[in-house]
C-alpha cells in the first residue's frame, strides 16, 4: 500500500535574535576578529597561505615569525579587511570581550557556513506544546507520583502515557520535521552579546556572553510531513493511535494558547530593571491576538531554557510547595534560600543593547502553509477573539458567570468545538464546559461526531465546576438529559 502523506510548508520568522549552538566555540583574535563594528570570521587556510607566500618572499626571518603561531588579528593588515577571500563571512556587531582567546558561542551552520534551523529544535517545541495542550484540555494534570528517579529521564513515563508506550508506538514519530532550507553563507547572522539577567551586583555589572545568532526579522522555511498511514483503520487500533491525529488539527491553536501563558508569565518576571523585555512581551501579546488560525508563537534555542522541556513549569506550578520539593529532589537548583513561590529559574537570557538588558532570545512566529486547522477553545479565552455566537434565548434565571453554576443545573448551550475526547460547549458563562465522550450518551460512544457537530444546540447537565488557579474547569453531561428535539 502506498504511503499517504500530508506536507505542510513552515514559515519561520525570527522576532528576536535566535541562537542554536553548534557545540563549538570561536576564539577571539584567532577565529573571529572585530573591526569597526564588524566581526570577521577568519578563513584560516586562506589567511595562512596568503601570509606564508608573503613571508617566503621576504626571507627566513619573516617565515620564522609566521611559524611562531601568531593569532590572526596580528597577521591581518589594514588592507586585508577588504579581501573577501581571507574571510568565511562577516557579522554585524562586535563582542563585548576584548581579550584574545575569549570565547564566542558558535551558531549551528551547515558545512558551507550557511545558517539553518534544525528540525529537531522545532519538533521538540511542538512536542512541548502538544504535551501541555493535551493535559490542559483534557483537564488531567500529569501524575507527578509517576516521575522517574533519574533526573535526565524523569518525565519519560508521563510522556509515554500521552504519546505512546515506547518509541515504536509514539505517535509523534509520524510527524517528520525537516531541517530548514539554509540561508546564504553567513546570511542573517549577527554577533550578539547576551546578559544573564539579573546577575548584576554592587561589584559586578552582570554575566555577559558573546554568541553568533540569527538576527531579528529573518525568515526561514522548512516542511512538516505527517505520515497518515498510522492514524488510519486497523493500523491506528494496533498502534493505539485512534483519535491522536485530531490533536495535530489543533496544533496552531494550542501553540497560541501556550504562547499566551508563556508571554504572561515572562512579562510578570521582569521589573523596571528590564523595560525593553517588558515592552517586547507586551508587543508580542498584541501580535498574538492578530495571528491567523494557522500561526502561533514559540521560543526556540538558547534562552528558552527550562520552558523548552516537555514537562515545563506550566504543568508543575499549581502547587508551589510540591514544585519546591521537585526542585530539591532532582537537584535542579543550587539556591539555598529559596521559598515556595520564588521564580524558577531566577535568571533569563537577554540581549545587551546600549549596555542595558534588551529583549529575550529565540522568539519566532510559525506559519503553517497548507495546514487546515480546527480551532480549539483557548485556555485563556480572554486572550483570543471570541467567535460569533448564534443568538441565545433569554432565560431570566440563566447563570452569567462560572461562579453562578451549581451541580445538577440543566442548561442549553451550543457546541463550539469538538475533539476526539469530547465537545466544548458554550453555556453563556464566558468559559466553555467540556462534555467528555464518556458523558455523551448512555451507550458507548466511539466518535464524538456521531453524537454532536460544531454549531449544534444541546441540553446539558452541570457535573461540577472548579477553579484550578488559571481557569475555570466546567464538567458537563448529556446522559439522561432530554434534548427536546435539538439533537
Amino acid at each position: 500500500m502506498a504511503e499517504i502523506k500530508t506536507i505542510w510548508t513552515v514559515e519561520i520568522e525570527t522576532l528576536s535574535p535566535l541562537h542554536i549552538g553548534s557545540g563549538g566555540e570561536l576564539l577571539l583574535g584567532y577565529d573571529v576578529v572585530p573591526k569597526r563594528g564588524i566581526t570577521y570570521r577568519v578563513n584560516e587556510d586562506a589567511l595562512l597561505q596568503d601570509k606564508y607566500e608573503q613571508a617566503e618572499a621576504q626571507g627566513g626571518e619573516a617565515l620564522q615569525q609566521l611559524l611562531l603561531g601568531r593569532p590572526a588579528v596580528e597577521l591581518l593588515e589594514e588592507g586585508d579587511y577588504r579581501r573577501a577571500e581571507l574571510f568565511r563571512y562577516r557579522l554585524p556587531g562586535t563582542p563585548f570581550a576584548i581579550t584574545p582567546g575569549a570565547r564566542v558561542q558558535e551558531q549551528i551552520k551547515d558545512a558551507f557556513d550557511r545558517p539553518y534551523l534544525p528540525g529537531s529544535s522545532l519538533k521538540g517545541a511542538l512536542r512541548t506544546i502538544l504535551f501541555w495542550g493535551i493535559h490542559t484540555h483534557e483537564g488531567t494534570p500529569p501524575d507527578l507520583d509517576k516521575l522517574g528517579r533519574n533526573r535526565s529521564w524523569a518525565a519519560q513515563g508521563l510522556e509515554r502515557e500521552v504519546f505512546g508506550r515506547d518509541p515504536n508506538h509514539d505517535w509523534l514519530r509520524a510527524l517528520q520535521v525537516a531541517d530548514s532550507q539554509p540561508l546564504g553563507v553567513g546570511e542573517g547572522l549577527c554577533l550578539q552579546t547576551v546578559r544573564v539577567h539579573p546577575t548584576r551586583t554592587t561589584y559586578s555589572p552582570g554575566l555577559d556572553v558573546d554568541v553568533e545568532a540569527v538576527a531579528t526579522g529573518v525568515t526561514m522555511y522548512t516542511t512538516i510531513t505527517v505520515d497518515e498511514y498510522g492514524f488510519q483503520g486497523a493500523t491506528a487500533r494496533q498502534l493505539g493511535w485512534q483519535g491522536k491525529r485530531d490533536w495535530l488539527l489543533q496544533l496552531a491553536a494550542l501553540g497560541r494558547e501556550h504562547a499566551t501563558e508563556r508571554l504572561q508569565h515572562e512579562q510578570a518576571f521582569y521589573d523596571q530593571r528590564a523595560p525593553q523585555a517588558q515592552s517586547f512581551y507586551q508587543t508580542q501579546q498584541k501580535q498574538l491576538e492578530e495571528l491567523g488560525t494557522n500561526e502561533f508563537l514559540v521560543q526556540l534555542g538558547w534562552g528558552a531554557g527550562w520552558e523548552s522541556k516537555t514537562l515545563g513549569s506550566g504543568l508543575l506550578r499549581d502547587d508551589d510547595v510540591l514544585f519546591e520539593h521537585l526542585l530539591g529532589q532532582y537537584r535542579m537548583t543550587k539556591e539555598r534560600e529559596r521559598r515556595a513561590g520564588d521564580p524558577f529559574p531566577r535568571t533569563r537570557m537577554l540581549t545587551l543593547k546600549d549596555h542595558l538588558p534588551g529583549v529575550p532570545l529565540g522568539w519566532v512566529r510559525i506559519k503553517l502553509l497548507g495546514y487546515e486547522p480546527v480551532e480549539m477553545q483557548p485556555t485563556h479565552a480572554e486572550q483570543r477573539p471570541a467567535p460569533v455566537t448564534p443568538p441565545m434565548p433569554v432565560v431570566s434565571a440563566r447563570p452569567k458567570r462560572p461562579e453562578d453554576l451549581q451541580e445538577g443545573m440543566l442548561l442549553e448551550g451550543w457546541v463550539r468545538n469538538i475533539a476526539h475526547f469530547g465537545a466544548f460547549v458554550d453555556i453563556g458563562v464566558g468559559q466553555d464546559g467540556l462534555v467528555h465522550i464518556s458523558e455523551m450518551a448512555e451507550r458507548r460512544v466511539v466518535n464524538v461526531d456521531e453524537v454532536v457537530r460544531v454549531g449544534q444546540r444541546i441540553q446539558v447537565r452541570v457535573l461540577g465546576v472548579r477553579w484550578d488557579g488559571n481557569k475555570w474547569r466546567i464538567g458537563l453531561s448529556m446522559k439522561g438529559v432530554d434534548q427536546g428535539g435539538l439533537i
